[in-house]
């Protein structure tokens, strides 16, 4: 009887041992994905953000050169115009970046995918020891 009580602490334990394994390496793949993702959306906001403006700033220097060069009853229509372009490729940009974000994967799906696996092992596992 003593040494079924002592197989039964011993299966415990190596059962909890295994638990805080899984648990760790689980915790330490979330650490990794979020680690990766903090550094894409550092390195995606400095290069949009530097992109910006110097499109921008390079588009008003453009837009100004031509407009000075342009005989004078010409500029309105030039200011107009290229105000119609900056408007449609801004809207071009936002379609853009609002498909980009819908095609990038969820976040966590390794370690979704991870616990998912666990949970589908640990019912089977519990339903071959009820039988």
């Amino acid at each position: 009887m003593l040494r079924d009580a002592s197989n039964i602490v011993s299966d415990l334990r190596g059962a909890a041992s295994t638990g805080v394994r899984a648990l760790r390496t689980r915790l330490e793949l979330l650490a990794i994905e979020l680690k990766e993702e903090k550094a894409w959306l550092v390195r995606f906001l400095i290069v949009a953000v530097a992109a910006l403006y110097l499109v921008s700033f390079g588009l008003v220097l453009a837009v100004a050169a031509l407009v000075l060069f342009a005989a004078e009853e010409n500029r309105p229509a030039i200011l107009g115009i290229c105000a119609g372009i900056f408007v449609l490729a801004g809207a071009g940009a936002a379609a853009y970046v609002y498909a980009a974000s819908k095609k990038r994967h969820p976040l966590f799906k390794e370690t979704i995918a991870v616990l998912k696996g666990d949970e589908k092992g640990l019912r089977q596992l519990i339903g071959s020891a009820g039988d």
